[in-house]
């Protein structure tokens, strides 16, 4: 008999109103698939249904050291073991450097579900364990807690648990090497054990409500990461058993224990923080104001993970991780997320916060692109997050009609116009003769297809690419619209703008009947336009503001729909080319970070781009009822990768360009589970 996850929540949890997912992993091996939960501070807890870490970024309590970005391994997991009628069961799961995966705990795995919090039913011959985690938001501490329910057939409900702690404080690119000279100092006070993490001056520490805690100081050896195997990375570290606790269990009586960064918690209990976080879920469910399903649920509570507090720059703001596991927060990123993730999740207050501060980061009309983890300063590396700003405000605007802040946000986006036009860093300059902007050089590249082996770009784009003259005309029609919408002058702007709309044309590839990638490339032997056939011309007819007419438009979808269009998403390259990549790194097991680099935009799908590929359907068609229809059936395989694929909760960054179509990169990437938010709320709301 199957237990009751769903009844047993609702019934501990009275604000529990909503569809709870349950996923039933097998039992004949680890289920690896994901799940993740954020803290809002940058820092999150993530590993396998199956419990068993499968890459370096794995990790019960990752904590962002500088806000939101440093993350360190503080906690990397728990080992359980329960002892009942003189027989011990190893309830946990962990792939070893010889191949063998022990102990074999996965077995007992019932059930789990991510809401309100990762929840797990272990089974054992009859009895109920029910483990739960949680992450208190915008502080570093994560509550596990233990439940018991043995059979009602046993005379006897008492059970022996031991929860074992290992730790391996790291940055999480890297990995720990295990060394006698190497130990984790703790002092023990009570139901409290503060633990040094090495030499830095962090601590963990370790409160627990019941049981006998023993220090413990051993080193286990040859921890084995499959993921990272797979991308030809360091596989293995050396975890530090830091102590044990040792409690009896009896039914109706929990054992709760607390980890968190630095900070002493006098009560380790885990029930109120998942009852907080539940009320806190509720709200944001409600202020979305879309109709509650199981997927739109999921939707809304994955485009939370990725906005995150920055409290270490001169002004405090809300920014938007790029992807996770290994992503940090960036300004590309947070201006095409920013519609779906908070305009249509109807949280405004954090989308005026996110504007604000990345226009507190512009520098020479450039936004910057990301953060470094090693300084935390901003990078002005990109040419398009500036022009992608342009989109994020039109759509706040749009849905708000705040005219105070969209007024000063305009004049700011004015004058990032301006250093455009007179040439700012890195080559980006509008060309006074067609009003096109011409970016990048021969080692540098300015788009988002960026990848770079030894410092020369994969896919060369340098001169005037046709996403960015889209992204430009757009971001000139914005400036005129909302000049006209504030009463402040466009007249200099109308005029940029129907220079560049004239010149669009010049991409217009007569032949096949679509529009080249690049023009004037300095990488061709000629000025020949660049004729790849690439998504990048999908922004052409997917923005506000456009340039060509309705035919060419329809052409141009006809060849996106032949070429490029998969069920997860559009390719990055056509089939057709001789460069074109099926499989992400190149086909290979384990593809090192050349042949990953290679492939990453050289046919890779990319699901982000759902969102602008529908954009261009209603574009084209209207806003019919059979387009409203064929937008619901293409985003339905997303919405399946989002409940049933790599991580639960969430949508993978990116897939194979062919069938059938495996997830790669981020397990969680904020530009994939923002567009198929915002395409899916807009089709909910028509």
């Amino acid at each position: 008999m199957t237990f009751g996850l769903p009844s047993w929540l609702k019934s501990r949890y009275k604000d529990l109103s909503s569809e709870v997912p349950v996923w039933y992993p097998t039992r004949d091996q680890p289920d690896n698939r994901e799940w993740l939960i954020t803290n809002g501070l940058g820092g999150y807890s993530s590993s396998t249904i199956s419990n068993a870490h499968t890459r370096r970024y794995h990790g019960l309590l990752v904590s962002a050291l500088k806000e939101p970005v440093a993350r360190h391994i503080i906690l990397s997991r728990v080992q359980e073991q329960l002892s009942l009628d003189g027989v011990e069961y190893d309830l946990s799961t962990n792939h070893w450097a010889s191949g063998v995966v022990a102990p074999t705990g996965y077995r007992y795995i019932e059930s789990f579900t991510t809401f309100p919090a990762p929840t797990w039913i272990y089974n054992i011959n009859g009895s109920y364990l029910i483990k739960q985690i949680v992450l208190k938001h915008d502080v570093n501490e994560l509550y596990i807690g233990y439940y018991w329910l043995p059979d009602r057939d046993r005379s006897s409900g008492e059970a022996t648990f031991i929860v074992r702690f290992l730790t391996g404080f790291r940055d999480f690119h890297k990995e720990v090497g295990g060394s006698a000279d190497k130990s984790y100092p703790q002092s023990i006070a009570g139901k409290r054990t503060e633990i040094q993490l090495e030499e830095s001056a962090h601590t963990l520490q370790l409160t627990w409500d019941d049981g006998v805690y023993e220090p413990q100081s051993q080193w286990w050896w040859e921890y084995h990461w499959p993921e990272e195997a797979s991308r030809d990375m360091p596989d293995r570290e050396d975890l530090f058993l830091v102590g044990q606790l040792t409690a009896e269990l009896l039914p109706g009586k929990e054992l709760n224990i607390c980890a968190s960064l630095d900070r002493t918690v006098n009560s380790p209990s885990c029930q109120p923080v998942v009852e907080a976080n539940l009320l806190r879920q509720n709200k944001l469910i409600q202020t979305a104001a879309l109709p509650r399903s199981q997927e739109t649920n999921l939707l809304i509570l994955a485009c939370d993970q990725f906005l995150v507090n920055r409290h270490n720059l001169n002004s405090e703001g809300t920014s938007v991780i790029a992807g996770y596991p290994w992503l940090n927060d960036a300004g590309r990123a947070a201006m095409i997320s920013l519609p779906g993730l908070a305009v249509s999740t109807r949280r405004f207050d954090e989308a005026k916060k996110t504007l604000a501060l990345y226009c507190d980061l512009v520098e020479a009309g450039v936004m910057a692109n990301r953060f470094l983890d090693e300084s935390d300063k901003p990078e002005h590396l990109a040419v398009d997050p500036t022009l992608w700003w342009a989109w994020a405000l039109y759509h706040y605007y749009r849905a708000t009609k705040d005219k105070e802040f969209t007024r000063s946000q305009l004049a700011a986006l004015k004058q990032a116009v301006w250093h455009y036009v007179e040439g700012t860093t890195n080559g980006i300059k509008v060309d006074p003769d067609d009003g096109l902007v011409r970016c990048g050089t021969a080692d540098l590249e300015l788009t988002w297809m960026d990848a770079q082996v030894a410092d020369i770009p994969i896919t060369p784009r340098s001169g005037k690419p046709v996403d960015i003259a889209a992204l430009w005309h757009n971001l000139l029609g914005t400036v005129c619209f909302l000049s006209e919408e504030l009463e402040s002058d466009a007249d200099q702007f109308k005029a940029l703008y129907a220079l560049s709309e004239k010149s669009m044309q010049k991409f217009w590839n007569d032949s096949r009947q679509c529009l080249y990638d690049v023009l004037e490339p300095p990488y061709k032997s000629s000025d020949k336009p660049d004729d790849t056939v690439r998504v990048n011309q999908l922004l052409a007819v997917s923005l506000p503001f456009r340039a060509f007419t309705k035919l060419q438009e329809k052409s141009i979808l006809t060849l996106i729909d032949s070429e490029l269009l998969t069920p997860v998403g559009l390719r990055s390259l056509s089939p057709t080319d001789p460069s074109y990549q099926s499989r992400y790194g190149c086909g290979f097991s384990r593809a090192d970070q050349y042949h990953r680099d290679l492939s990453y935009h050289q046919g890779t799908v990319w699901p982000w781009l759902i969102g602008a590929y529908c954009d261009a359907l209603i574009n084209v068609h209207g806003t019919l009822p059979e387009t409203n229809a064929k937008i619901r059936i293409l985003l339905q395989p997303l919405l399946n990768d989002l409940v049933e694929e790599s991580c639960v909760g969430s949508i993978s960054e990116i897939f194979d360009g062919n069938a059938p179509h495996m997830p790669h990169g981020c397990f969680a990437h904020s530009m994939a589970v923002a567009e198929v938010m915002r395409t899916l709320s807009r089709v909910l709301r028509s």
